[in-house]
């Protein structure tokens, strides 16, 4: 499955998202919604099968609303790298979505 991992800068909540579902055999891009150009945006939007967003501020356009996935773990208040809260939220959210993420 190819998933889009979705933060505000890029550099945290997509990296830890996309990191676990890297080790779980998936293919997934980790970006910065407000770091990314939209024509990059828009490559990756339909690239992607699965785009998740790590909080409610990022909007996805109309056309992609069947993709998205809100895993919310809030605003990037976490040290970095690789934050243990941060990696457990993360963890968290994907544990409880595994079924989902197996088609």
């Amino acid at each position: 499955m190819k998933i889009l991992c979705v933060c505000n800068q890029g550099n945290n909540r997509s990296v830890q998202f996309a990191h676990i579902l890297k080790y779980w055999k998936h293919d997934t891009i980790p970006i910065g919604i407000d770091t990314t150009t939209k024509e990059t945006l828009k490559i990756l939007y339909k690239w992607a099968d699965v785009i998740i967003c790590t909080d409610e501020t990022q909007v996805i356009p109309a056309e992609y609303q069947k993709k998205y996935r809100l895993w919310n773990v809030g605003p990037d208040i976490y040290p970095r790298p690789f934050n243990k809260e941060l990696r457990a939220k993360a963890t968290t959210f994907l544990e409880e979505n595994k079924d989902w993420l197996k088609n």
